[in-house]
């Protein structure tokens, strides 16, 4: 057995690297998460989303109806869809220059107490969930472009434009629209109708409403948070260590040392140090002093650290 002194400046820095695993491990395959101003945006567009197609659907279906907006997440589609029932209304609402619809989802349950109610019945429940007949789509379709129309207007330029109703799928599993891993943003609604109460859910694509949200606040919001970010980065600590050629030893020869015993290092005196950064070379560097305390001074920076 051969132990080196880099083999040693490897151990050290694992152990430092997280000493009591305080950092929980990142999940490469879920997406990033939003920030919380981008949340807050977020909330106040589909809160305002809402309160408008709660005035629809009131208008509509002669109903009172009521949308309270649960949460605002970034998630897979596929998490999404394990979320919804296996049979519902999922609505598509085509986006200009994407192959990537928005999607308004509400149960079928509701939808067909909406009809009941269109047409001039009376309803105190509701129905039991089927899919719907021509004519029932119909209906429903006329109140779904006025619903897309309400979210284009709330969600204005976090969206490429105004979504047009394109569709509606009732198994969230094998609506192809979206792949199973690509980024959504999902907004969960509890929705009152009367005296039922159900849920409806509104996904977009991550991909065309990521950036527009960046670009919604404020030129010098962006600016600062871009410094922000840079004096950070500045500022995280780091540990470096001023270096010398390694040497190779036997492991009798190091249960035999004992104070006193000399040790030949490999490293030329005229040669300088090398300061790194765990086991990244970020300089050359001799050492010297400065006061009462050890220095060195560069006398090289390694061009591809820069």
């Amino acid at each position: 057995m051969r132990i080196t002194s880099e083999e040693n400046d490897m151990r050290d820095a694992a152990v430092l690297d997280d000493p009591a695993g305080r950092y929980p491990a990142y999940d490469f395959s879920r997406p990033a998460q939003l920030g919380r101003e981008s949340i807050r945006h977020l909330e106040a567009a589909f809160e305002s989303f809402a309160r408008l197609w709660s005035s629809q659907l009131t208008a509509k279906i002669r109903v009172r109806a009521h949308l309270a907006l649960e949460w605002v997440e970034l998630v897979s589609y596929e998490e999404y869809a394990i979320t919804l029932p296996a049979t519902t209304a999922m609505v598509t609402g085509a986006l200009p220059d994407r192959d990537e619809p928005c999607v308004v989802q509400f149960g079928l349950d509701s939808a067909l107490l909406w009809v009941v109610q269109m047409m001039g019945g009376k309803s105190t429940s509701l129905p039991e969930a089927r899919t719907f007949t021509p004519i029932e789509l119909a209906l429903v379709r006329n109140l779904m472009e006025g619903t897309f129309e309400h979210l284009g207007a709330s969600l204005g330029p976090l969206l490429p434009g105004g979504p047009v109703y394109s569709g509606v799928h009732y198994n969230p599993q094998y609506m192809q629209v979206v792949s199973a891993t690509a980024a959504v943003i999902v907004a969960r609604y509890t929705m009152r109708l009367g005296d039922s109460e159900t849920s409806a859910t509104v996904m977009l694509p991550a991909s065309a409403v990521v950036d527009r949200l960046a670009e919604t606040g404020s030129g010098s919001t962006a600016a600062h948070g871009a410094g922000q970010t840079l004096d950070q980065v500045r500022n995280a600590p780091m540990e470096v260590t001023l270096r010398l050629a390694p040497i190779t030893i036997g492991a009798g020869e190091v249960l035999d040392l004992a104070p006193g015993d000399l040790l030949r290092l490999p490293h030329p005196e005229t040669k300088p140090f090398e300061l790194v950064a765990g086991t990244t070379p970020l300089a050359r560097a001799t050492p010297g002093a400065q006061g009462s305390r050890l220095a060195c001074t560069i006398t090289a920076i390694h061009e591809e650290t820069n």
